[in-house]
This record gives C-alpha cells, sequence and structure tokens, in this order.
C-alpha cells in the first residue's frame, strides 16, 4: 500500500523526550576530519568556513556508491563523518560501525525538523542526523520527445530505447521496478523481487549507463545528449539553468523519497570535532547555503527564511502535499532478502547495457 509523506513520517513518530544542551568538547588544535559523500554533496564554502572558524582541517573523499563506503567501514577505513542514506543506517548499526551521536555536541539538533526525527530505520535518532532530503523522479527534455512521459511505466516504452540514461545503481532500479508495478519498495516477498529483475531485464538493453562519478547529468540534458534522466532537483535545476526546455517528472505511480544523514564511525579518533562538524552544519546558515548551492531541500527548518526565495517554494526541491501522496523511501532488506536482491542484479548486469 501506498502511503503519503505525511502519513510515513508521522506514523512512525514518537515522543522524543529533550536532549541535554552541554557545552561542546572542545577538539585538539591539530584536529583533522576525514569526511566521505557523494561527489559534489557539501559545497566548498561550507568546508572553508568550519576550517576558517575552527581551524581543523577537512579532507572530503568521495565514493562513488555508498555500499564500497561501508565494505570500507568494515575494513577499518578512519573516516570521522560520513554521508549515508537512510536505507543503509540500520545495517551500520546492527555491525557496531557507528557511534552513538553526543547530542549534547551537536545543540543545533533542536533545529531539525520534527518530522525528520526518531524515524524508523534510528529510533531516537540515536546513530543519524538528518541534514537534507528530497525526491528522485524524471528529468526531461519534452521537445526532444515524440509524446509526453508521465509515468515510470514510460521508460519501458521501445521508443525510447537508447534515450534514457541513469546512475546503475541497484536499489535505485529495483525501486523503479517496483513503482511501475505499483508494489510498495519495502517488499518483503522474494517473488516480487522476481518480478521486479523480470521487468528490469526488459528495460537494461535500452539504458544508457552513467559514469558514477558524474556529480550531475545536467549538461547531457541541456545538450539533448539524452531526453531522459533519471535524477533529482539538482539534476533539474542546473539543467534547466542552461536550458530552458529541461524539466522535472514527477512519476503518477510516485516518486522515490531519499533522505540524507550524517553518521560517526565508531572507529573514528576525531568524534569530538566530528560532532562539532554536524553541529556547524547544522546551522539555519549552513544549511540554507547547502540549498543555495546544490539545490537539494533542508531538514532544517530555521534555514528556510535564509533560502534563496526563488527556491523556498520551488516544487522540484520542496515538492508540495499532492505530490508526495504517493512518495516513498526504501528500507535496506532484511540480510537474507537483501542478498537474494543482489544476485538477482548481479544476473541482471549480465544484460547488455548501451
Amino acid at each position: 500500500m501506498h502511503r503519503s509523506l505525511h502519513l510515513i513520517l508521522v506514523l512512525i513518530l514518537t515522543a522524543c523526550s529533550a536532549l541535554p544542551m552541554t557545552t561542546p568538547a572542545t577538539p585538539p588544535a591539530s584536529a583533522k576530519l576525514v569526511i566521505a559523500g557523494w561527489a559534489g554533496y557539501m559545497p566548498q564554502a561550507l568546508l572553508d568556513a568550519f576550517r576558517a572558524e575552527t581551524g581543523i582541517e577537512v579532507e572530503y573523499i568521495v565514493y562513488e556508491k555508498q555500499l564500497e563506503a561501508i565494505d570500507q567501514l568494515r575494513a577499518g577505513a578512519e573516516y570521522d563523518v560520513v554521508v549515508m542514506g537512510n536505507p543503509l543506517v540500520p545495517t551500520l548499526i546492527a555491525e557496531g560501525l557507528l557511534a552513538p551521536i553526543d547530542y549534547g555536541q551537536v545543540p543545533n539538533f533542536r533545529y531539525v525538523s520534527a518530522n525528520f526525527r526518531d524515524l524508523s530505520y534510528d529510533p531516537g535518532s540515536r546513530y543519524s542526523v538528518v541534514f537534507q532530503w528530497g525526491v528522485g523522479g524524471l528529468v526531461v527534455r519534452p521537445d526532444l520527445l515524440e509524446r509526453p512521459i508521465t509515468r515510470w511505466a514510460d521508460l519501458w516504452d521501445p521508443a525510447l530505447a537508447g534515450k534514457v540514461a541513469l546512475w546503475l545503481e541497484e536499489d535505485q532500479l529495483f525501486m523503479i521496478a517496483l513503482k511501475m508495478m505499483g508494489q510498495p519498495l519495502n517488499v518483503t516477498d522474494p517473488k516480487i523481487l522476481d518480478q521486479a529483475a523480470e521487468r528490469l531485464r526488459e528495460l537494461l538493453p535500452n539504458l544508457v549507463a552513467l559514469d558514477p562519478a558524474m556529480p550531475n547529468a545536467a549538461e547531457l540534458l541541456a545538450k539533448g545528449t539524452y531526453p531522459v534522466l533519471y535524477g533529482w532537483s539538482f539534476d533539474a535545476l542546473e539543467g534547466h539553468a542552461l536550458n530552458p526546455a529541461v524539466t522535472f517528472v514527477l512519476p503518477e505511480e510516485g516518486p522515490l523519497l531519499w533522505i540524507d544523514t550524517l553518521v560517526v564511525p565508531n572507529n573514528s579518533t576525531q568524534k569530538a570535532a566530528a560532532f562539532q562538524f554536524i553541529d556547524f552544519v547544522l546551522r539555519p546558515e549552513m544549511c540554507a547555503l547547502i540549498t543555495n548551492e546544490i539545490y537539494v531541500a533542508t531538514a532544517n527548518d530555521q534555514a528556510m527564511p535564509l533560502i534563496d526565495p526563488a527556491l523556498q517554494n520551488h516544487p522540484w526541491i520542496f515538492p508540495n502535499g499532492e505530490d508526495m501522496l504517493k512518495a516513498e523511501y526504501m528500507l535496506e532488506p532484511a540480510g537474507d532478502l537483501v542478498e537474494y536482491r543482489h544476485q538477482l542484479w548481479e544476473q541482471l548486469l549480465a544484460t547488455m547495457v548501451r
């Protein structure tokens, strides 16, 4: 059953107890933070401002896939802060890879909307802090298409073979297939995953795989290299700035909700500095800076007045309630099911991709 964003975020909320506000610990002057995240996700202006204020050097390491970052954590990688999507947070918690958030050192958590606290994947927000969110949809050049694109199911149209580009991410592709089928994203029946894999087997040969190191594909859309892209608000807005013909479509079956969190690995030796960085990011002016620079929705209520007025109510960044009625996010399946899905995915990758 599809659930609205309102229901998803409200029904899984529980009462949050007041968080202690103590004086943040002062990290040593020689501290250096190693932060891992997607390419283009952390504005350099924010990193520079943090270094200028604290004297703490920051090394930002780009990963291509979050699962690779998790494997690196398992192998003992010395990251201090990691940008992590909400579906994988439970796995990290279960494996003991995350340190509890010391909210005494993160007083700016008070600015995070109640809708993004105490969510089902991390009860009590013990190990992760939400700082941004958005929806996945279709970034389109309608002027280059023979008919409008309005649904996920349209991607299966043979006329679009070789015209649809996306990043080949296992979870994203399965979500698209499940949405196209009218199934909930958090399925527990392997037979439904089999059906989704069959849909993807039909689709994959018609797709163009994008370089995972590419932050976004705005230029490809603006030039018309590919008229359809699975993407996000930042792809659409940057593409639209380059070419007004670029638009963003939230498919009728429902967009894909994503939530980004900041987590601290348990083996970090710079936890005080890590919490100081998270607190810095949660400042309203820093969250507004992120929205203004990379066009993603902030989870920080107090940041809204500081966001560029042209972006504050932009429907691509902050979709309205009607658009979100069928939005869902995926949680990482149970171990045996995620292993099964991964086996299906490995088999699918043998399919010819343009």
